[in-house]
């Protein structure tokens, strides 16, 4: 159990990647705590997994700072950091047409790069200072934050945002002993996609793919790389920006 004894700290816990995320690390025998604004589901889905409940806001700096705070007394530092929470511009039972970028709606857009960009920036901001030499943060990224995603531009603005992020904080955080890197999965079974791209021939991973390769992510010696993992038999492999050959 490569994880037994660490603090793994996981944000969208209550569903999808996070949830199995959370299994995963408890299994390996991690203190996991597991991070959602959904109290009701969270708590159970992650208790449930033999993982720690706490709130978070992830949108909202001072929903962070509690968490902070906590952690604080409670934990003595962190070993894993896996910011995953993330929404789409348009709820799922939107019809598609609700998803391009024409269609706008201010409140949802706002709604979505609070989560999907303010949730990793805030994030890291708080708890950065927690994260113990040597440690591991993954940030959920996307496929459609490394090639365009004409079904939802605005979700893939937010996930490229991620993908520049992770790359350019490299040694910044190698300077602390930190790795961040991206996980960048293709499409995958979880509440966020359109219902109208479910049907016909469309095949999804699990949440539970994509949970391995993080635990693969938090023990890479690689950093700042961004991840993909588009099909339930491959491994990950590094996506490198135009133009940089690889090491």
């Amino acid at each position: 159990m490569q994880l037994k004894g660490k603090v793994v700290v996981v944000s969208g816990a209550a569903s999808g990647i996070g949830a199995s995320v959370v299994k995963l690390a408890a299994k390996q025998g991690a203190d996991a705590i597991g991070l959602d604004i959904d109290d009701s589901r969270g708590r159970a889905v992650v208790e449930q997994s033999g993982g720690t409940y706490q709130h978070c806001d992830v949108s909202n700096t001072d929903s962070w700072a509690t968490l902070a705070a906590w952690l604080k007394t409670s934990h003595s530092g962190i070993d894993y950091l896996h910011l995953n929470a993330g929404i789409q511009s348009a709820p799922p039972e939107a019809p598609l047409a609700d998803y391009r970028f024409g269609s706008m709606q201010i409140a949802r857009y706002q709604k979505m790069m609070g989560v999907n960009v303010d949730g990793v920036v805030l994030g890291l901001h708080h708890l950065l200072p927690l994260m113990r030499p040597g440690g591991s943060i993954v940030v959920t990224g996307s496929l459609a934050g490394v090639v365009p995603y004409e079904i939802d531009p605005l979700y893939s603005m937010s996930k490229h945002a991620i993908t520049g992020l992770v790359r350019s904080l490299k040694s910044e955080l190698g300077e602390q002993g930190l790795r961040i890197n991206a996980i960048c999965p293709g499409a995958i079974d979880t509440g966020i996609i359109p219902n109208d791209q479910r049907g016909g021939d469309a095949q999804f991973m699990t949440p539970d793919h994509v949970a391995d390769e993080v635990m693969h992510l938090f023990l890479t010696a690689e950093s700042g790389e961004t991840w993909l993992k588009i099909k339930e038999s491959k491994p990950v492999y590094i996506m490198y920006p135009r133009g940089r050959k690889k090491d």
